[in-house]
């Protein structure tokens, strides 16, 4: 990676936190005259101080080097995890994810800028409402206490689905007509909610 490359990424990530580089140098315990003179002369700091970086910043190396070095005013990038939401028959549920993309954040969600996440939808139990491959941007609020569709792990699976509360129970509905709904009790282990989608962002039909 070219250093003026990696100085953009900073700022950018910077700028995302609102936070600047002497909240940086403080928290990473790097002198501020060396990171401004190896910014300035457009040098890449060391292995140690990258990694100190990162460490601020809470992100592996894969991670920044996946996130877009084009300045972007205003805008915030939001981690696609390589973990897929099921509208189908349910996608494994790791202990973790790999970031493989950003996606810009659309603005009138930036007040959940610190709780949001984003992840492929595989299957079409959810169509017409969700596609295959779609992106669904969604919080880690869990319920909400409204009827809407969630991201949830249920029975150890990760799902996309329409949730509707009853007295004694969450209908677990797909919006394909050729899926059957299911029951779970309000009160159960084998259910969790995620958080709710807030933005979906559709594939281009060929």
């Amino acid at each position: 990676m070219e250093a003026d490359v990696f100085w953009k990424k900073v700022k950018q990530i910077l700028t995302g936190m609102d936070r600047n580089q002497e909240w940086l140098c403080e928290q990473a315990k790097i002198p501020l005259s060396t990171l401004r003179n190896k910014i300035c002369i457009s040098r890449m700091p060391t292995f140690e101080e990258v990694m100190k970086i990162l460490k601020v910043f809470k992100m592996t190396l894969e991670e920044f080097t996946a996130y877009p070095d084009t300045p972007q005013k205003d805008i915030i990038n939001i981690p696609v995890y390589e973990q897929a939401f099921s509208a189908g028959r349910g996608q494994e549920l790791p202990d973790s994810a790999d970031v493989i993309d950003y996606v810009a954040l659309p603005s009138n969600l930036k007040k959940y800028r610190a709780n949001m996440c984003a992840s492929y939808v595989r299957g079409d139990s959810m169509e017409p409402t969700l596609f295959d491959n779609d992106i669904i941007l969604y919080d880690n609020f869990g319920y909400d206490g409204t009827d809407g569709i969630y991201a949830i792990n249920y029975r150890g699976a990760a799902f996309v689905k329409r949730l509707q509360r009853d007295k004694d129970c969450v209908r677990i509905i797909s919006d394909n007509s050729k899926y059957k709904e299911m029951l779970e009790a309000g009160e159960s282990e084998d259910f969790r909610v995620i958080g709710k989608i807030r933005y979906v962002m559709h594939k281009v039909q060929g």
